[in-house]
């Protein structure tokens, strides 16, 4: 149909997110090979202690931070798993216990927007970074995506955990339940020879990316690539091809590819900003902060209609960066909006992290709908006060 041209197909077809990809996957594979995870169970446990609002707030931020660094699906996976376990062993009762539907959407929560913290906690933020650096010509660095988002993530956590554990009645949590799953997550001992090759090799690599935004002779995808390597090289095996392989999500890696031509198309084809200039030809005498939050708005709305963070992010970016150019909104906001919010939605179960919690049965889809969304909207709110602010701040 030639409605876009082949070259620009290829130049749209970048390699670069999958290849981020790959390394997420190699982390998330090498840190579930160990205790870690338990580990910080372990530490989210002892500081919950039986008080089932700290154990809320706790599981949550725990799930969040690791979802920083691994897969948000694997972060999610565990602390669910955890968590009801010490419903189960308190016992509870599945449609009435309070505690195991606020650790359901807690959890769930948690791991979602702990993912926007760096940008390797999920897929979107580098696609994000990458469509912004080709529609808008700056570069979001490593460095200052993990300034402004990080923050977001830690604050976004908290909130939305405060938030649940106070829309359920919690029932209080026994001595028993905690000495059955703190028996589960204890016993590893002093930190093996493994884990701390694991937690070397990340440092190196993570660090390796923060200093390419004032070294450009370093290329964090390259990078990237290389630390995805050494995890093989014999002698360090941080993780094994079958453990490597059962961690690789092909599906989002081919999907990132496939979704660089849908924006493309509706950046070349003059889509986008024919539908900003149609729908919202007045934005140019809207107040600022109205701007960014209607960004944040629509790209929340689109997220509901599109389940699946990469396509809800190709369509979101190119429409954002379209009303940037019509009323000055910086590219840093914009690249920060299309993975915050392509990336997060508690609205409905049918994200695939809000599923991994929903899908054990503890909480209906009535309840769902009725208190899961506010997570989702608090980041919004948070987010068109603090991103203008923080991008600022940055010389964006």
């Amino acid at each position: 149909t030639n409605v876009i041209p082949v070259a620009d197909i290829y130049n749209s077809a970048s390699l670069q997110v999958p290849i981020y990809c790959l390394f997420v996957f190699a982390v998330s594979g090498a840190v579930m090979s160990t205790p870690i995870p338990m580990r910080i169970a372990k530490l989210a446990l002892s500081i919950a202690g039986n008080s089932p609002t700290k154990l809320v707030v706790a599981f949550a931020m725990a799930t969040g931070i690791l979802s920083m660094f691994i897969s948000d699906l694997a972060a999610a996976a565990i602390f669910i798993g955890i968590g009801l376990t010490i419903v189960e062993a308190n016992g509870g009762v599945k449609g009435q216990s309070g505690l195991a539907k606020a650790l359901t959407l807690a959890v769930g929560a948690a791991a979602a927007i702990g993912g926007i913290g760096t940008p390797l906690g999920n897929s979107l933020n580098m696609l994000s970074m990458q469509m912004v650096g080709q529609y808008m010509g700056v570069t979001v660095t490593f460095f200052n995506w993990c300034i402004i988002c990080a923050p977001l993530a830690i604050v976004g956590c908290f909130l939305a955990s405060l938030y649940i554990s106070r829309v359920f009645k919690l029932e209080a949590i026994s001595d028993e339940a905690i000495a059955a799953v703190s028996d589960k997550v204890a016993g590893f001992g002093k930190m093996t020879a493994h884990e701390i090759k694991v937690i070397v090799w990340f440092v190196i690599a993570f660090g390796l990316n923060m200093a390419s935004t004032w070294v450009p002779a370093i290329n964090s995808m390259l990078v990237c690539f290389l630390f995805t390597f050494i995890a093989f090289i014999p002698g360090i095996n941080l993780l094994t091809k079958e453990q490597y392989h059962k961690s690789i999500a092909w599906e989002i890696i081919m999907m990132i590819i496939g979704v660089g031509i849908v924006s493309s198309g509706l950046v070349s084809t003059g889509l986008a900003t024919w539908f900003v200039n149609t729908v919202l030809a007045g934005a140019t005498a809207w107040p600022f902060l109205l701007v960014v939050f209607v960004m944040c708005f629509i790209t929340f709305i689109l997220h509901i209609a599109i389940p699946v963070g990469p396509p809800c992010c190709s369509v979101a970016v190119p429409l954002l960066c379209a009303l940037a150019a019509l009323t000055g909104v910086n590219p840093a906001i914009v690249a920060a909006i299309g993975g915050v919010y392509g990336g997060v939605t508690t609205v409905l179960p049918i994200d695939s992290i809000q599923m991994i919690c929903y899908e054990k049965g503890w909480i209906s889809m009535g309840e769902w709908v009725k208190k899961a969304w506010v997570s989702t909207f608090i980041l919004v709110i948070v987010g068109t006060f603090y991103l203008p602010a923080i991008t600022a701040l940055l010389g964006y």
